[in-house]
């Protein structure tokens, strides 16, 4: 089975090369979809980055380049979202089915639907995002609940906190690696 990366809104950086890596020896084949068609960006902060996101990608421009890649790749895969990926993931499944489609990890999406999505679904949020409601804790799925700030598995966030950043890394392998 193959793992797409949906990643958030920094896109490709060269910090993911390792992460790549290692995600690739646990899952067989990663593979990178990102907001800017595999272009890398430097940006000065996250207000920048978010505004470069809404410009030249938006929010539903990149559930159509999810929902593109799935209508090519009809193998079985796991999604790994992260953030505006998680998003996209939640709201293109919530919308339409994809039989490839096995589970799903998302990682601190904060615009999650109420009703669980039907497929396998593996949760890692941020206490104090705005999307963690009871009702996503509800969800039949595994959750885990940081308390670390929203992009704290990014090296580029303001928010990365290295010793949460390991912890989540390691339970995404291990689910990967089921």
């Amino acid at each position: 089975m193959s793992l797409l990366w949906v990643t958030d809104i920094w896109g490709q950086h060269s910090t993911l090369t390792a992460r790549i890596e290692r995600l690739t020896d646990v899952a067989g084949d990663c593979q990178l979809l990102d907001p800017y068609a595999g272009q890398p960006f430097a940006f000065a902060d996250e207000q920048q980055a978010y505004d470069y996101f809404l410009c030249r990608c938006s929010k539903p421009g990149y559930v159509d380049k999810l929902e593109a890649w799935l209508e090519c790749h009809p193998e079985p895969v796991t999604l790994l979202g992260f953030s505006a990926g998680a998003n996209a993931i939640a709201q293109l499944l919530r919308r339409r089915s994809f039989p490839q489609v096995q589970r799903v990890l998302m990682i601190y999406g904060n615009e999650l639907p109420l009703e669980p999505l039907p497929v396998t679904t593996h949760l890692l949020l941020c206490r104090d995002d705005a999307g963690v409601s009871d009702a996503t804790l509800d969800w039949p799925a595994s959750v885990q609940i940081c308390d670390a700030g929203h992009g704290f598995m990014n090296p580029r966030s303001p928010n990365y906190d290295a010793q949460a950043a390991d912890t989540g890394w390691r339970w995404i392998q291990s689910l990967i690696a089921g």
